[in-house]
């Protein structure tokens, strides 16, 4: 029963998170419903027991691509009207979303492979950490990807920073 209140909660939350992410005019604010959609959604993951999947999904989307969004807007924006965009409407992108959400509803209930349902075998978090985060597994590979995003990020940094005037020889 909690697990049920619960999803329902969350998935309330995913929703309102993208309906808000996609309405809101100042983009800061969007970047932020979209860590709010991340966090979500990684909650639900963990309520399906995929542990390990809800932790990818905070380290990948929350830390590191929502983080980036953020970091992102606040650099490259020079003045605060920069971040505010009108929110336009797109009657058939909404009438697209509508038919969207209908299949999806309808592939829900009638689908006949919700009727049957198999418990899988999963690894646990800790088997499955030891194999990644040993010297035998997949460290070195793992911080190697991590200096190649910060050094990533910070030529982004670098290159978004436009060219100075430079600073006359011998002048105050």
């Amino acid at each position: 029963m909690l697990s049920a209140v619960a999803f329902g909660v969350l998935s309330f939350a995913i929703i309102l998170g993208a309906i808000m992410m996609l309405n809101t005019e100042n983009l800061l604010h969007g970047a932020y419903w979209f860590l709010w959609v991340a966090l979500s959604t990684a909650g639900i993951i963990w309520f399906l027991g995929a542990e390990y999947v809800a932790i990818v999904q905070l380290l990948v989307y929350a830390g590191s691509a929502g983080v980036l969004l953020v970091f992102t807007l606040m650099v490259t924006a020079r003045t605060r009207n920069e971040l505010i965009k009108p929110v336009e409407g797109n009657i058939f992108a909404f009438l697209g979303a509508a038919a969207f959400l209908a299949l999806i509803i309808y592939a829900i209930l009638f689908s006949p492979a919700l009727t049957v349902f198999a418990e899988p075998e999963y690894p646990s978090l800790v088997a499955l950490g030891e194999a990644m985060f040993s010297l035998e597994g997949w460290v070195l590979p793992f911080e190697l990807v991590s200096l190649v995003l910060t050094v990533a990020l910070i030529g982004a940094v670098w290159w978004t920073r436009g060219s100075r005037p430079d600073k006359k020889k011998g002048g105050k």
